[in-house]
């Protein structure tokens, strides 16, 4: 690409802005656009929106306190289970047994630590 030469591109600029000529506005051109402009005015139809319904602040944090709940009793491996009644503590502790397949998780963890050749 070749470098930018200024005079040279001024030149040509001159020589272009020499040929342009003022552009002649029709007669009458100003009253048609003003009577277009009228009739559109007066066809707009202007659609009403409903209003959304309020939602309260607090609604929208339920489900993620919730979330955090169940995230800080599973992380607490059965620290919390003297807070609980047994019907649902023993079903959620028979269910994490060894029989569950592997996420990946503990290898992971194993291999970060150096303990995986």
């Amino acid at each position: 690409m070749e470098k930018y030469d200024e005079t040279q591109m001024d030149a040509a600029l001159e020589k272009l802005l020499k040929r342009a000529t003022e552009p002649s506005v029709p007669e009458g051109a100003e009253a048609r656009l003003m009577l277009v402009l009228q009739s559109v005015e007066q066809q707009l139809k202007v659609v009403p929106f409903q209003p959304r319904p309020k939602i309260q602040g607090w609604t929208i944090g339920l489900p993620l306190a919730a979330a955090l709940a169940l995230g800080i009793y599973l992380g607490s491996r059965d620290t919390f289970d003297a807070y609980f009644p047994e019907a649902i503590t023993d079903g959620i502790s028979a269910d994490m047994s060894d029989s569950m397949p592997s996420t990946g998780l503990d290898d992971a963890e194993s291999y970060a630590e150096g303990d995986v050749t």
